[in-house]
C-alpha cells in the first residue's frame, strides 16, 4: 500500500511514516518467517519423511526381496547392492551416505542417500525427492498465505490511516489556516475559526478554537487600547509641550534678562527638546514597523553633524566636553529619520550627560557607528544592565535623563534589526556600537 504525503501537514506526515513503518516491520518480519518455515520443510520434515520412507523399505526388504522401492510422481528410490547387476544413476553414485540437495540431471532435488549391510552384502538405498514439489509446497503453504496476510494488514492499516487523518483534520486545518494567516496584511479580527468547529462536544479542536477566538478577541481589544493610548498621548503631550517650548522661545527673545534667567531658560528649552524626542521615540515604538511613515534613505553622517551641532548649544555650551568626530566614510541606512535621529541623539546625549569633563568620540565607518566617552564622571557600568529601562549609572548624579534613553536606542534598533552593544573600555572608555 502507497500512503501519498504530498501537500499535507507535519502530524499527517508523520502518522503516515509511523504506518509504513510498522507495515515494513510486518512485512519484513512475516517474510522471514516464510522463509524460515520453508526452510524447516526441507530440511526437518522433508528428511523426517524420507527417513521414514527408507525406514519403512528396509523393513519390508527384509522379509521380501521383491519388494518395490518407492516410485511416485514426487519421489523415487533406487537400489544398489555390491557384486549384483543392480546400480543406481552414475549421477547418484558419487553422493555420500545422507541428506542433502543435489543436482540430478541438472535439476536441484532433495537425496536421502541409506547404506546398510544386507546378507553379507553392501546395499545402499537412493531416495529422490522432487525439488519442484517442496517449492509448490512453499509457495501454497507459504507465499499464498503471506500474501493474503499482507493484503489484509495493508488494508486495515489504509482504513486505520484515512480515520486516522479524518480525525486529527480539524487540527491539521486549524494549523493551515493559523499558516496562511499575514498580520502584517489582515487584523486579528480577521482570523475567523468558528468553522472549523465539530459537532462533538468536548471535541478537542473545539476547546483550542474557543481558546485561541477568546485569545484573539483579547489581543485585537489590547491593540485597540493602544492605539487610542497612543493617539491620546501625541495629542495630550504634545500640546503642552508646544506651549512651554512655544512661550520660552517668546522669553529667550527678551534681552532684559539676566543671566540666572537665561540659563534657566535654556535648561527649560533643552528639557522641552528632550521631551519631544522622547515622546517621538515612544511613538514610533507604538505604532510598531508595519506602521512607520517616511522611510527613506538617511545618511548617518549628516544625522550625527546635526546632533552634535545642536548637542553643543544644549549640552556643552561651557565647553566641558571636547567633542572629536572621525567621518571615514558615508553611512547610509533605510529607515526615518525621526528614527534615526532618535536612535543617534540618545547615545550622544547619554555621552555627555555622563562625562563632567573629558572627551566624546564619534566614529562612522564601514556601516557603523561608535560613540565613545571618556573623562571625569566615566565609570566602568554593568553591561548586562546598560539598555535596562530607568537604570543610571554610577556617573549619573547631577546629570539629566530619565533612565529610559539606552532602553528606547536597543527598541528602536530592534525595530530596524541593527545591533546594538556597550561596554567599558581601560584605553577609550564607554563606548556604544551601533551596526546598521
Amino acid at each position: 500500500m502507497l500512503i501519498s504525503t504530498s501537500n499535507t501537514s507535519g502530524i499527517t506526515r508523520r502518522l503516515a511514516k509511523v504506518i509504513f513503518l510498522q507495515l515494513l516491520f510486518i512485512s519484513v518480519i512475516t517474510a522471514l518467517g516464510v522463509i524460515v518455515a520453508a526452510k524447516v520443510v526441507e530440511g526437518v520434515m522433508m528428511r523426517a519423511a524420507l527417513e521414514g520412507e527408507a525406514k519403512h523399505f528396509w523393513e519390508s526388504y527384509k522379509t521380501n526381496p521383491d519388494h518395490a522401492l518407492p516410485n511416485t510422481d514426487n519421489l523415487i528410490g533406487y537400489l544398489e547392492i555390491e557384486g549384483s547387476n543392480q546400480y543406481a544413476p552414475e549421477s547418484l553414485q558419487a553422493i555420500k551416505p545422507g541428506y542433502g540437495r543435489v543436482k540430478v540431471q541438472d535439476q536441484e532435488q532433495l537425496v536421502l542417500v541409506d547404506r546398510r549391510i544386507h546378507r553379507g552384502q553392501t546395499a545402499t538405498l537412493y531416495l529422490v525427492f522432487d525439488e519442484e514439489s517442496v517449492a509448490a509446497l512453499s509457495f501454497y503453504f507459504g507465499v499464498v498465505p503471506l500474501s493474503l496476510v499482507l493484503i489484509v494488514i495493508y488494508l486495515t492499516a489504509y482504513v486505520g490511516f484515512r480515520q486516522s487523518r479524518k480525525a486529527v483534520s480539524p487540527l491539521v486545518a486549524l494549523a493551515n489556516r493559523l499558516r496562511e494567516f499575514n498580520p502584517s496584511r489582515s487584523q486579528l479580527a480577521d482570523l475567523e475559526l468558528s468553522n472549523l468547529k465539530t459537532t462533538h462536544v468536548g471535541d478537542e479542536i473545539n476547546v483550542l478554537v474557543d481558546s485561541l477566538n477568546s485569545f484573539t478577541a483579547e489581543i485585537n481589544e489590547f491593540i485597540d487600547r493602544e492605539r487610542r493610548f497612543t493617539r491620546d498621548a501625541s495629542h495630550e503631550l504634545r500640546t503642552p509641550l508646544a506651549v512651554i517650548q512655544g512661550s520660552a522661545e517668546f522669553l529667550s527673545d527678551n534681552t532684559d534678562l539676566e543671566p540666572n534667567q537665561k540659563k534657566s531658560l535654556a535648561r527649560i528649552l533643552r528639557t522641552v527638546k528632550d521631551m519631544n524626542e522622547l515622546v517621538t521615540a515612544l511613538l514610533i515604538l507604538a505604532r510598531g514597523s508595519k506602521e512607520l511613515p517616511g522611510i527613506t534613505e538617511v545618511s548617518i553622517n549628516e544625522v550625527v553633524e546635526n546632533q552634535l551641532e545642536q548637542l553643543a548649544l544644549t549640552h556643552n555650551q561651557d565647553r566641558h566636553v571636547s567633542i572629536n568626530l572621525k567621518d571615514h566614510k558615508q553611512v547610509t541606512v533605510t529607515a526615518t529619520r525621526q528614527f534615526a535621529e532618535a536612535v543617534i541623539g540618545n547615545l550622544l546625549r547619554n555621552a555627555f550627560n555622563y562625562t563632567r569633563k573629558g572627551e566624546v568620540t564619534v566614529v562612522l565607518d564601514d556601516n557603523f557607528l561608535e560613540v565613545c566617552n571618556r573623562g571625569e564622571g566615566v565609570l566602568p557600568a554593568d553591561s548586562e544592565k546598560l539598555f535596562e529601562p530607568f537604570v543610571r549609572g554610577q556617573g549619573s548624579i547631577g546629570s539629566s535623563g530619565y533612565g529610559v534613553g539606552l532602553d528606547l536606542v536597543k527598541r528602536l534598533c530592534e525595530l530596524f534589526g541593527w545591533q546594538v552593544e556597550g561596554e567599558y573600555s581601560m584605553d577609550r572608555g564607554m563606548v556604544f556600537r551601533v551596526d546598521f
